[in-house]
């Protein structure tokens, strides 16, 4: 799930705190270079700035729903790209190809209501092919909704293909074919295939160097940025939602992207599309916040492991939810106050099987999982 954040950076002067933190000469140059980007981006009149937040909310929504409604004409079960989700349509739309970066799952389905057997399996063919060749580039520029609002992937990504090394002959081997009925009567060809598991780590490769660089610049661990990436968006390049949410860490630019800015800016700023599908911004935006959580909303919070539950938490639920869990208040000295009387396997506990949101309790439990896996390739260098 996307950040949500209940309470205002800038009434516990967060904006002071941007002195402290790991000023190296790169990060300073990283720094600025978001900065920069950020104010050539924004208006500085506060009611232009909340007018743009719900014009960009309502651009998305539009051509999500403009999308959707046209190909609900053709498919059953119109479906677009989400957050862990690829999905891409060709042929006059009666070609979908669906890759889920979660399950590794590639679905290609095809209205064969008028073609031969061998027909499809041309079809099928052609798209993993396609699948084993597309970059990012193209990706966006066939995205039903991304493509409409001219979102561009960035300089990083364009020339990277969106699935590394796809084995043909290993994919085709893994074929299931079956075949079902739309209620228009048109008969659909559905064929699954299973990508190898260690897909993601390869695109995990990819945004390791920024990953590293934010890690230090933030002072957040790298296993926790990987795991947070790998749990919101699978490393998925094209990860939006409905919401709405962009990028690797699924930053929403009426919320935490706000919230963010005002600590890098001083003011807040509204995060365009364009910015947060950019991983270098994302990344740093995204740690950035993780930073906050961890200097600020729970500074006062003794043990590191009990810290680290909060945030991670926090970074679904938000902190206001996570402290009025702890405490039965949503004050943070009263959270900080209560965890600090707890041990570890309590607080994890607490979170991960009574908290209100079950969204949050299951986040919980996979990022710290995913958070164990990154941290053992990172030692063993197998990442």
């Amino acid at each position: 799930m996307a950040i949500l954040v209940r309470s205002v950076i800038c009434a516990l002067g967060l904006a002071s705190s941007i002195a402290m933190v790991h000023a190296s000469e790169s990060s300073s140059e990283s720094f600025g270079a978001l900065k920069n980007k950020l104010n050539a981006s924004f208006n500085q009149d506060k009611t232009v700035v909340l007018d743009e937040f719900a014009a960009s909310k309502k651009a998305y929504k539009q051509s999500f729903d403009k999308a959707k409604e046209k190909l609900g004409l053709i498919w059953d079960k119109p479906e677009l790209s989400n957050k862990t989700t690829w999905v891409q349509y060709s042929k006059n739309d009666a070609v979908k190809r669906t890759v889920n970066f979660e399950s590794g799952e590639v679905v290609v389905e095809v209205i064969s209501s008028d073609q031969s057997s061998d027909d499809v399996k041309k079809v099928v063919d052609e798209q993993i092919k396609e699948l084993k060749n597309e970059t990012t580039l193209q990706a966006y520029s066939k995205d039903k909704v991304l493509s409409e609002m001219k979102a561009k992937p960035s300089k990083l990504e364009s020339n990277q293909k969106v699935i590394p090394e796809v084995d043909s002959d290993k994919l085709q081997k893994t074929a299931k074919t079956s075949e079902y009925t739309q209620s228009n009567g048109t008969k659909v060809t559905r064929v699954t295939m299973s990508l190898p598991s260690n897909k993601i780590a390869q695109r995990a490769l990819i945004y390791l160097e920024d990953v590293n660089k934010m890690a230090a610049k933030w002072d957040v661990q790298p296993e926790l940025i990987l795991a947070i990436i790998h749990t919101e968006s699978h490393f998925n390049p094209m990860a939006q939602s409905h919401i709405p949410a962009y990028g690797l860490m699924q930053v929403v630019p009426t919320s935490a992207g706000k919230d963010v800015t005002k600590l890098l800016l001083g003011k807040e700023r509204l995060l365009t599309a364009d910015i947060l599908f950019d991983p270098k911004y994302n990344i740093n935006i995204g740690t950035a916040y993780l930073n906050v959580l961890f200097t600020r909303y729970l500074t006062n919070v003794k043990d590191q492991d009990i810290k680290t539950y909060l945030a991670i938490s926090s970074y679904n639920g938000g902190v206001g939810a996570v402290a009025k869990h702890i405490s039965g208040k949503g004050s943070l000295s009263a959270l900080a106050k209560e965890a600090n009387t707890l041990d570890p396997d309590t607080v994890y506990k607490s979170l991960s099987t009574t908290f209100p949101y079950k969204e949050t309790r299951n986040y919980l439990k996979k990022v710290n999982n995913k958070k164990i896996y990154y941290s053992k390739l990172l030692k063993t260098s197998k990442i």
